[in-house]
Formats: structure tokens, C-alpha cells, sequence
């Protein structure tokens, strides 16, 4: 999962949403960052839960292996991330009752009200994600393609990952339906975690 399914995960649990959201910027063992806020640190935990049981589900291992099988190696999972939050937003009305408008801007408040708490490179990257309104980019082909096209800049190789969404469309069906599948799983089991996580 990317920006919109690590935030949509903890929609019920908005305390948690900034540090899930800034997840990726806290490396290494998590004892060293006790000193952060407890529900800045549980979003970090969420966060880490979210990205370990994304790379182990079955469905996401199966939509991997047909870019795979399309030429597309070391990026696939990449690909298969970003690509789960067009899925996402695209059907978002199956997913959450909130308007996404809403949705985007409850994260944003979250967010900005915890800033102060996050990793400097996270707070760059996040007002670049403001102000470029990459959350509202996920839903549509294009904007799908002008992510992973920045996506692949970042990379440190060369890469086809804009190759992938063209690879996608050509298998819609079949990969929306382990999405699906994905989706059904991750928001049930999510919730116990969360229920465990936040006690």
C-alpha cells in the first residue's frame, strides 16, 4: 500500500494517522524512538504492520509474479503498491462512506497538527504531496502514470516502472479481483491489530 491505503487503514483511528502516514522515515529498531508520543509511535507500528502484511499477502505476491512475467523484476512490488491505491480510490464508495474530499482533508488536519513531531524528510516530502495534491492524482490513469513516473526517477537503477500501469490495464480483471480479495483481508485483520496495538 501507498499514501491513500496506509491513511485509509487507520481512518477510524485519526490519532494514529500522522505517524502511519510518516511511517517510512523511522528506520531501524522502533526502541529508539520511545521518546515520541504514544500514538505517533503507534502509527509508526501500524505503518510497519501495514507494509509486512501487504508483502506476504498471497494476492499481492500473485499480482507481482504477472509483472514479473511481463519482464518487470526488482520494481514489481512497487508497482503493485501504488497501483493498489488507484484500486482504492477508484472504488472508493465500496470502501469507505466518507467523500474522499473529506477523507484527504481529515489526514491533512492530522497530520499538520503532528507535524512537529515527524522526520524532517518526511515534512518535505509531505508539503511537496500538498502541494502537488498527489492524494487526489491516484484516482485516474493519468495520474497514476505522473506518480510512477516520479516514483521511477527516485529509483537508484534504471527502471520500467511506468510501464506498469499499461501492463495493469492490459489485466484489469483478473488483478482487481486479488485486489479485492487483498482488501477484504487487510481491513479485517488491520482492525484486530489495531484493537491489540492500541489496547
Amino acid at each position: 500500500m501507498n499514501f491513500v491505503g496506509h491513511a485509509y487503514i487507520a481512518r477510524e483511528y485519526p490519532e494514529l494517522i500522522a505517524g502511519n502516514f510518516a511511517g517510512d522515515s523511522y528506520k531501524g529498531n522502533l526502541e529508539k524512538f520511545r521518546s515520541l508520543p504514544p500514538h505517533i509511535l503507534q502509527g509508526v507500528y501500524l505503518h510497519r504492520y501495514i507494509d509486512d502484511y501487504t508483502d506476504s499477502s498471497p494476492y499481492i505476491k500473485a499480482i507481482g509474479k504477472k509483472f514479473q512475467d511481463k519482464g518487470v523484476q526488482k520494481i514489481a512490488y512497487i508497482a503493485t503498491d501504488i497501483i493498489l491505491d488507484h484500486y482504492l480510490t477508484k472504488n472508493w464508495s465500496n470502501y469507505c462512506a466518507k467523500p474522499f474530499d473529506d477523507f484527504v482533508k481529515m489526514v491533512y488536519h492530522e497530520t499538520d497538527q503532528n507535524l512537529h513531531y515527524l522526520e524532517d524528510d518526511f515534512k518535505t516530502m509531505y508539503a511537496l504531496l500538498k502541494e502537488h495534491e498527489w492524494l487526489y492524482q491516484y484516482h485516474s490513469e493519468e495520474g497514476i502514470e505522473m506518480i510512477l513516473w516520479q516514483f521511477s526517477r527516485r529509483i537508484g537503477f534504471k527502471n520500467d516502472l511506468v510501464r506498469c500501469m499499461q501492463l495493469y490495464l492490459n489485466d484489469r480483471d483478473s488483478i482487481d479481483l486479488l485486489f479485492e480479495k487483498f482488501m477484504k483481508s487487510i481491513i479485517f485483520d488491520s482492525q484486530q491489530f489495531i484493537k491489540e496495538l492500541i489496547g
